[in-house]
């Protein structure tokens, strides 16, 4: 019995030892340790043979998988990085960003896209500021701060995306006075260069060029002199003026770019100071808007007008020219014989026509009589009491009024004179009426005091703009020289070419157009206003977007991370 006792224990002793060296034995395993065998040597002999042709312990394993992760690691971030350079890259090569303007102020129209893309010249825009200080520009208008500076980078970049021969630079005018000097001009800070390698041409844009400000008064649109008088006058703080600026860049450097990189520009040259002739302003502006070169001549002090020049303006002469000075004007036009010139003459609305009797001695030569006096509408249809030289105008049909619109554009004038065309045709001259007054019209005379309208001599329709050309032929081709007359200054005045509702401009700009044979390029960039519509949303709308953002999706990240949490563990 004792014999059996003392089995048992050796037993249990037995058990219990193999257990303990079970868990050690495993312990040893888990922490990468390998294990003789006493009992059994020749087991040891495969794990030292198995070291010596390399096997890699459990440390070592782990340490290789470390290694492998910060290399993983490493190439991971190395391509984001690399991606991220690419990805910028394309972004200053490429227009990719999105306009979510109402009016689609930040980008271009498809049809300037289409244009600039066929460019081959290589052009330069350079901005005269910092970039980083261009695009914090910003100016104020009646009613509003217009962040300007990164609508006009916007389109910049616009530009540069649609052709790869436009690049855009941004230069301080403080930090490169030397590169800014050779342009010979007085540059102001956000001014804009457009420049064409081929022709070696440049155009300078301002900013009242790309933020094309529109001016009122009690709500009706005014011209800028207009404005500064009654601003002067302090009816600024009455809220009677105002003033709005509107998105101009596209079209501003789209047309510096047609004229930079038209080879054959129309050149127009209008006479400068001479007999005190005026700088026709706004018709400068509109031709120049078209692509037009426009400069001054000191026709007093040339022995000759330029033969490059195509057109000759004469603005509102207050004294008479000499004969010599007409003599030239004379010779240019007949260019040697070959014609092909063109003169646009405008009456000083306020000088008589008798005090000009070389200049309209001359007109007359080419069939052109302009009257002393003032056209005097009597029909309140198309004039007023108040005002009856102030007018309705009649546009007749021609050449030039092709695609004028006279159902919901008027065409305006005051201070008018009477033309009377001498002869409809004579040699190789032939002349046609091209506006004229409405019929109730009568004439009144220049200093009008005492004037009885009832007592006219003369009523009816008056001519008020005038053409004669003198013509060619070779073979069946016509070559002409034309002048133009308008009676009074006016017509070309700011006011009545950039006015509301009136066409004037439309007229003189297919005037000039079609005089010159320039070649119209169909592209219509009407420059938009800052203000921008606003997407109202109501109370619920608001409560709805704020419990989305600000408590479910943050629950479902949450709950999300929980399950891959708990998923995780149990494998």
């Amino acid at each position: 019995m004792a014999n059996n006792n003392k089995n048992v224990n050796k037993e249990n002793q037995l058990e219990e030892t193999e257990k303990q060296a079970s868990a050690k034995q495993t312990d040893a395993l888990d922490n990468g340790v390998e294990i003789s065998d006493e009992k059994n040597p020749e087991k040891e002999a495969p794990s030292k043979e198995k070291a010596k042709r390399g096997g890699i312990s459990g440390k070592g394993k782990r340490i290789r998988h470390g290694a492998l992760s910060v290399v993983f690691t490493v190439i991971f971030v190395a391509g984001v990085v690399l991606l991220n350079v690419i990805f910028n890259m394309l972004l200053d090569r490429f227009d990719v960003a999105a306009d979510l303007s109402d009016k689609s102020v930040y980008s271009i129209t498809p049809a300037t896209s289409e244009y600039i893309a066929k460019i081959e010249d290589d052009i330069t825009i350079v901005v005269a500021e910092k970039e980083s200080d261009f695009l914090n520009a910003a100016v104020n208008d009646s009613s509003s701060t217009i962040q300007y500076g990164q609508q006009v980078s916007q389109i910049l970049k616009a530009f540069a995306a649609a052709n790869p021969h436009i690049s855009v630079e941004y230069k301080s005018l403080d930090d490169n006075p030397t590169f800014y000097s050779k342009y010979g001009a007085t540059l102001s800070a956000r001014s804009i260069i457009i420049e064409s390698k081929n022709t070696g041409r440049n155009r300078i844009i301002t900013a009242n060029d790309y933020l094309s400000p529109k001016y009122y008064f009690n709500g009706n649109e005014i011209s800028s002199t207009e404005y500064s008088y009654y601003y002067q006058m302090g009816m600024a703080s009455s809220g009677r003026l105002s003033m709005e600026f509107f998105a101009a860049a596209e079209s501003s450097l789209l047309t510096s770019v047609m004229i930079v990189t038209n080879e054959d520009p129309v050149r127009v040259g209008y006479i400068d100071g001479d007999y005190s002739c005026s700088e026709p302003k706004a018709l400068n502006d509109l031709l120049e808007a078209n692509a037009y070169t426009v400069e001054g001549i000191k026709l007093t002090n040339a022995e000759k007008i330029d033969p490059d020049i195509d057109f000759l303006i004469i603005d509102a002469p207050i004294y008479d020219f000499s004969n010599d000075d007409i003599n030239k004007i004379d010779v240019w036009l007949d260019n040697g014989g070959k014609y092909g010139k063109n003169m646009f003459f405008a009456a000083a609305a306020t000088i008589d026509t008798k005090d000009l009797p070389n200049l309209t001695s001359y007109l007359k030569d080419w069939g052109i009589s302009l009257e002393s006096g003032y056209v005097y509408q009597t029909n309140t249809d198309y004039g007023s009491i108040q005002y009856p030289t102030y007018q309705r105008l009649e546009i007749q049909e021609s050449d030039y009024s092709t695609g004028i619109d006279t159902v919901t554009k008027t065409t305006q004038g005051d201070g008018l004179k009477p033309i009377t065309l001498l002869f409809e045709e004579e040699s190789n001259y032939i002349t046609a009426s091209l506006v004229s007054s409405y019929g109730g019209a009568v004439i009144a005379p220049f200093d009008m005091e005492g004037f009885d309208p009832s007592k006219a001599e003369k009523s009816g329709a008056f001519t008020v703009v005038a053409e004669s050309g003198k013509t060619r032929y070779e073979g069946v081709d016509p070559f002409s020289s034309r002048i133009f007359v308008a009676s009074s200054h006016f017509l070309i005045d700011q006011s009545f070419l950039q006015g509301s509702g009136i066409n004037n401009s439309d007229l003189f700009l297919n005037i000039f157009n079609t005089a010159s044979g320039k070649e119209e390029v169909e592209i219509t960039v009407k420059p938009q206003s800052f203000a921008q519509e606003t997407f109202e949303i109501t109370g619920t709308q608001a409560k709805a977007i704020t419990a989305v953002f600000a408590v479910i999706v943050p629950l479902t990240v949450i709950a999300a991370g929980v399950v891959i949490i708990v998923r995780r563990k149990r494998r």
